[in-house]
């Protein structure tokens, strides 16, 4: 096609299925919707707005809410459409764009398996990419990290990591930061289950950027809201990348509000992690499998023997959705979301029942 670049055209469609007729446990998402009374409230500010009028540009009623929220001052924060829209200008602001026709551009580095959304953005912006694979236990190799990065651009790394839930201890992560001469963009989506923030290394290491998402412990995946974290001198020039109005009233209204009424959210993590370690628990105890410790919302799995499709898609057939991942390193591992109670229950009975089968195949 002509005009289209090469690196759009080589790019595959962003596929993961969204069958809600089945008990979904595949994107990490809340099991708990926003409470009814907090929706009211939403509803009744929206009602006094008008809408035919652009949303405050610099959303400063959700602005203050996260600096309350994180201890940040305004000026160290920027907002976007979901996190996915600000770590795109976060690669426009430090990485310059390449085409593979002509030349190559900046290089990238991230960890693998890591959050299959970095790389695409990076070959989006035809960059130059280099995944650091993890150790066998799926924990982070720091030096190799560093040492990929000395004429990298840009470091992006999730802490707690998604797929695989391990984390990056405060000193490791200090150590990549005293190692590099770039940033490292930390994505912090799992905070909340975690429990522990380098955002007070911000002040220390000038070449660190954190970025949150109000999908996952807020459980607001279909409103699209994020927010990042750096120096002021950084976080203003991020600012000048992002899409004017990308974030609408409504956004903002919904992030002001669950963030005043911060008691329903903790309470949902609460039950998360409870339920969390609970799940985790029984599935150590079912053969030809094996967890991996989690501080997330979801818990990332090996399989002895077995594909990772054919149990992925037996799982389906009873009407559960994990996720899977179609890559030749995951190809015997899956992951599944923490649900309700009820939901896990039913997850691990259909499990149990198709291991318990006879033989080593499906």
């Amino acid at each position: 096609m002509k005009k289209v670049r090469k690196t759009v055209l080589e790019l595959s469609k962003y596929v993961v299925s969204q069958d809600r007729s089945v008990i979904k446990l595949n994107q990490n998402e809340s099991p708990y919707d926003l409470p009814s009374e907090l929706k009211s409230l939403v509803l009744k500010r929206l009602k006094k707005m008008k809408w035919n009028r652009y949303p405050f540009l610099d959303a400063e009623g959700l602005i203050s809410a996260i600096s309350q929220y994180t201890g940040f001052s305004e000026a160290e924060i920027v907002i976007g459409n979901g996190s996915n829209e600000i770590l795109s200008a976060v690669f426009q602001t430090f990485c310059e764009m390449g085409d593979k026709v002509v030349f190559m551009g900046d290089k990238v580095v991230f960890v693998s398996p890591g959050f299959s959304i970095y790389p695409r953005l990076a070959r989006i912006m035809g960059l130059g990419i280099c995944e650091v694979p993890l150790f066998k236990n799926y924990s982070f190799n720091v030096d190799a990290i560093v040492e990929n990065s000395h004429r990298a651009k840009m470091i992006v790394v999730a802490s707690p990591n998604n797929p695989t839930g391990t984390v990056l201890s405060i000193n490791q992560i200090k150590t990549i930061l005293k190692g590099v001469n770039c940033p490292l963009v930390l994505d912090e989506a799992y905070f909340e289950f975690y429990g522990v923030s380098a955002q007070n290394l911000i002040y220390d290491f000038e070449n660190l950027i954190i970025i949150r998402t109000f999908s996952k412990a807020f459980g607001l995946a279909g409103i699209r809201l994020g927010y990042l974290l750096a120096k002021r001198e950084i976080a203003e020039a991020i600012r000048k990348i992002r899409l004017p109005f990308s974030v609408g009233m409504f956004q903002q209204i919904v992030g002001e509000t669950v963030l005043s009424h911060s008691e329903f959210t903790k309470k949902y993590t609460e039950k998360i992690i409870k339920e969390r370690e609970k799940l985790y628990d029984e599935m150590s105890r079912i053969p030809r499998i094996k967890p991996i410790r989690s501080k997330t919302n979801f818990i990332f799995f090996t399989l002895e023997n077995i594909l990772a499709r054919d149990l992925f898609e037996t799982l389906y057939k009873r009407k559960i959705l994990i996720r899977y991942f179609d890559d030749k390193n995951l190809k015997y591992a899956l992951r599944v979301t923490v649900g309700t109670s009820s939901q896990n229950n039913i997850f691990l009975e259909k499990l149990k029942k198709i291991l318990n089968t006879k033989g080593q195949n499906l």
